[in-house]
C-alpha cells in the first residue's frame, strides 16, 4: 500500500470515536425530544447504530434521514435535529461505520457511509416519503442516496461536495495524490465508487434538491460544489447562498464566530502547552455554551422547512 494511501487512512478514513474532552448534546439536553436506538449488521459484517427522534404529535407521513458529516457520529449536530423535530417532523439518522456507536474498525472510504445508508434502507423497509438531509459528506451522501435509490425524490445538500476528485484537488496540491486516492476508495468500495457520476445525474434529474452553502466555505469550496450545480440551471433545484458562515450554513453568525474562537483558542494553548493533561483539555470546555456553540438561523430553517412542504 502506497505512502499516499496510507496518509489518507489515517488523516481521512480513520476511525471516528469522542475523545472525552470535547463535549457533545444529547437527546437529554432537549425537553419532550424522545430517542429510540437500535442497530443491525451491514453487507461487511459491522454492527451499525441508528436512531429515531421525535417529539409527540408528529407528522408520521414522512421521515427525514439525516446525515451526519465526518467525525464521531451523528450527535455533533443533535441541535439540528432538535430543530427538525421540533418543526413535527420524525428524524432518521445513523452513526457510520467507523464512528461512535457503530462498529467497525475504521471508516475506510467516503464512500462507505452510502453502502451503510442502502443497507439501513434495505433493512428497514420504510414504506413513506423519506426525505433525505445531509451536512458536509453527509451531503454527499445524501446526493448519493439520491442517485441511487428511486423511492427517494427530495434533500436538502448543505455544504456537500459533489465528487471526491474535485474536493481533493481543492483541499491537495500534490500530484498523483488524488488518482492514487481514487484507486484505493474503488478498491475498498467497489459497489458504491463514484467517478462524477453525480454530475450527470444532476443534469438530468428532475428530483428535487435545495443546496445550502456559505460562499466563504474552506473545507468544501462553494465554488467546485455548488457553484456548478446553480451554473446547470435545473429548475427542479433551489439555492440558499449566504456568506460568512463558513462550513456551517445553517448556524448563525454569533454561533460561528463563537466556534471558531473557542477552539483557536483552546488549539492555540494546547500548542503553548498550557493545556497539557487530559483534565486540563477537558476543564477547558466547562464554560462553553453548547447550545450557543450550535446555535442554528432560523431564518434557513425556515427556508428549509418552505421546502420541505412542497
Amino acid at each position: 500500500m502506497s505512502l499516499i494511501t496510507n496518509i489518507y487512512k489515517k488523516k481521512l478514513v480513520q476511525r471516528y470515536d469522542k475523545d472525552g474532552i470535547i463535549p457533545y448534546l444529547s437527546f437529554k439536553d432537549f425537553e419532550g425530544l424522545k430517542c429510540e436506538e437500535n442497530s443491525f449488521i451491514n453487507s461487511k459484517n459491522a454492527s451499525i447504530s441508528y436512531f429515531f427522534y421525535n417529539f409527540d404529535n408528529f407528522d408520521d407521513s414522512k421521515i427525514i434521514l439525516f446525515l451526519h458529516g465526518i467525525g464521531p457520529g451523528h450527535t455533533a449536530y443533535m441541535n439540528e435535529i432538535y430543530t427538525i423535530c421540533k418543526a413535527g417532523y420524525k428524524v432518521l439518522t445513523l452513526d457510520y461505520m467507523g464512528c461512535d456507536k457503530s462498529g467497525g474498525e475504521a471508516l475506510e472510504s467516503l464512500n462507505e457511509p452510502t453502502r451503510d445508508v442502502c443497507d439501513l434502507l434495505n433493512h428497514l423497509k420504510i414504506n413513506k416519503e423519506v426525505i433525505v438531509v445531509g451536512h458536509s459528506l453527509g451531503a454527499y451522501t445524501s446526493i448519493n442516496i439520491l442517485r441511487l435509490r428511486d423511492e427517494i425524490k427530495k434533500g436538502v445538500i448543505i455544504s456537500g461536495f459533489i465528487d471526491i476528485s474535485d474536493l481533493l484537488k481543492s483541499l491537495v496540491k500534490m500530484n498523483g495524490f488524488v488518482k492514487k486516492v481514487l484507486k484505493y476508495e474503488k478498491e475498498i468500495n467497489s459497489d458504491y465508487f463514484n467517478d462524477k457520476y453525480n454530475y450527470d445525474f444532476l443534469k438530468n434529474t428532475n428530483k428535487k434538491l435545495l443546496f445550502i452553502h456559505s460562499k466563504d466555505d474552506q473545507l468544501v469550496p462553494y465554488e467546485i460544489s455548488t457553484k456548478q450545480i446553480e451554473e446547470m440551471n435545473n429548475h427542479s433545484f433551489e439555492f440558499v447562498i449566504t456568506d460568512g458562515k463558513k462550513h456551517n450554513p445553517n448556524y448563525t453568525a454569533e454561533a460561528v464566530n463563537y466556534m471558531n474562537d473557542v477552539f483557536s483558542k483552546y488549539n492555540a494553548l494546547v500548542k503553548q502547552k498550557k493545556l497539557k493533561t487530559f483534565e486540563e483539555k477537558k476543564n477547558y470546555f466547562n464554560d462553553v455554551l453548547l447550545s450557543k456553540i450550535t446555535e442554528q438561523d432560523n431564518e434557513i430553517w425556515n427556508k428549509i422547512f418552505s421546502f420541505l412542504k412542497k
